[in-house]
């Protein structure tokens, strides 16, 4: 096994090929979209992996991919600390990268009117005061055709001969920059500060290192901004990633972790909609 997430593991089966297992409850037209969005991520010009066939394995499906030289991105940070900073590096560079493509005619979603759709269904849980500053925020993010990968974090990242190759493409969606942000704040930030094992357990690297990595891709990404202009724009890319994080509870989300995850959803939202910035570095 070379890769892990919530909804699959990613495992060599041979020296230039992976097959991505879904869990058993994933249905086969979700696997067929995700291998469409990587012939389009193709298509556009991202790195990932070419997909093959989707194949039967015991009471689940997976997706074959072709793959050479490949490892996981916490067992690339794990060899040297020096590698941790080169994949922060990497990482932001490939962001920027697929931030330069326009998505035009490429069928995916528009984050912005997910976003506003995810307002709507939270709303009992925020109450219509919170839920209206919420919208407004997200009506004033700027319209925008920019390509997203929309889960953008280091278990979705693997280290292909020395670059970062992307490995799940079903998130494929389109608008500002700062919603892939908000995705990248949740995974090393949000999360690990709700459940202090996620970093551990989830990405497999440290607390510490997992909040280094959210301020420094944060600070490197948004480099022409000052001290207070990126504060701002973190406490909006950490209320929007906390809107996602409500709405996945409310569908349902992580049985285990629904309440925890509801509960501190609002907690974190509550405080930072309240605050006219938040300084975090």
């Amino acid at each position: 096994m070379i890769g892990s997430g919530a909804h699959s593991k990613v495992y060599r089966i041979a020296p230039d090929e992976i097959v991505k297992v879904y869990r058993e409850d994933i249905p086969f037209s979700k696997i067929q979209l995700e291998k469409e969005k990587s012939r389009r991520a193709l298509i556009l010009g991202l790195p990932t992996a070419i997909s093959f066939d989707i194949v039967k394995v015991g009471s689940c499906y997976g997706a074959v991919y072709e793959l050479i030289d490949a490892e996981s991105t916490a067992g690339f940070i794990g060899r040297s600390r020096e590698n941790l900073d080169r994949y922060i590096s990497m990482s932001v560079e490939l962001l920027k990268y697929i931030h330069s493509i326009k998505a035009e005619g490429a069928e995916i979603n528009d984050m912005k009117a997910d976003h506003l759709e995810w307002v709507e269904n939270v709303r009992d849980l925020l109450g219509d005061e919170k839920a209206g500053k919420l919208k407004r925020m997200i009506e004033e993010v700027p319209d925008s055709g920019t390509l997203l990968h929309g889960d953008y974090h280091m278990k979705n990242i693997i280290i292909c001969k020395g670059e970062p190759m992307l490995i799940d493409m079903d998130t494929l969606c389109f608008g500002d920059p700062c919603f892939d942000l908000a995705t990248i704040s949740n995974s090393y930030y949000t999360f690990p500060k709700m459940a202090s094992d996620a970093a551990t357990s989830f990405l497999g690297i440290s607390v510490e290192d997992a909040r280094y990595i959210w301020e420094q891709t944060l600070s490197r990404y948004y480099s022409e901004m000052n001290k207070k202009e990126l504060a701002e724009k973190d406490r909006i890319c950490r209320i929007l990633g906390c809107l996602r994080i409500l709405d996945f509870g409310k569908r349902g989300g992580d049985p285990v972790h629904r309440e925890l995850i509801i509960a501190k959803g609002l907690e974190f939202i509550s405080s930072l909609l309240c605050e006219p910035y938040h300084q975090v570095m």
